[in-house]
């Protein structure tokens, strides 16, 4: 009977199994959106954690079922213990839902503004305009004029994270359907994308600065 010769590991490299160094860290999105888990991520050094960018649709989000077709993208912004605390970066809407509200005989206008809030975030803002019936040129300008300036002083009444409510949950088409209806007959507004090009200065969440207030006034009472 043939005898089998052990192979000799002399002189070879050993393969190093890194993912089990590897850490699992919560990532959370911004306390504007609650503070909520959105997922988890590996890593070997919490610095790596910086610049990811994680996707969810606003309805695992807010448990909302008529937000499925929006995705929204954060982007991790620093790490406290176990947690990466994210900031959002922008959203878009999955092209099956855009084309399913598209018919023909009717009119769609597109519109794409460069705005900036109230705190100095500068976003890009696209937004599509539906009509029932099919519009002339000088409709559609004039619908498409309107539709930016309702996002131009939007922007410049409200903080970021007020424009990006206002954006997500609908006060934004709703405030566009209701004005442009005016001019021509509409069947659908959507605020369909999103990209934030700067980053301004955060002001305190409502929790935080209530918190900021009462430690201010403890320390002037002693």
């Amino acid at each position: 009977m043939a005898r089998m010769k052990a192979r000799s590991t002399k002189g070879k490299r050993m393969t190093r199994d890194t993912w089990k160094t590897k850490v699992w860290y919560n990532i959370v999105a911004p306390k504007s959106f609650g503070g909520a888990e959105i997922g988890q991520t590996p890593a070997n050094d919490p610095a790596g954690l910086i610049g990811r960018v994680s996707e969810i649709s606003l309805k695992d989000l807010t448990n909302d079922h008529s937000k499925h077709s929006i995705r929204m993208q954060f982007k991790v912004d620093s790490v406290s213990g176990k947690n990466a605390v994210t900031q959002f970066v922008g959203h878009d809407t999955t092209r099956e839902y855009l084309k399913s509200q598209v018919r023909r005989r009717r009119s769609k206008i597109t519109t794409i503004i460069d705005v900036r809030t109230k705190d100095g975030f500068k976003l890009r803002v696209k937004a599509l305009v539906l009509t029932a019936v099919r519009a002339r040129d000088h409709h559609k300008t004039e619908i498409r004029l309107k539709t930016e300036q309702i996002i131009r002083d939007m922007s410049k009444e409200l903080t970021f994270p007020e424009f990006v409510h206002a954006m997500l949950m609908g006060a934004m088409g709703s405030k566009i359907y209701g004005e442009c209806k005016k001019l021509f007959p509409l069947r659908r507004v959507e605020v369909y994308k999103s990209d934030v090009m700067e980053k301004g200065v955060l002001a305190p969440v409502a929790e935080e600065k209530a918190e900021e207030e009462k430690t201010e006034a403890k320390t002037e009472a002693q």
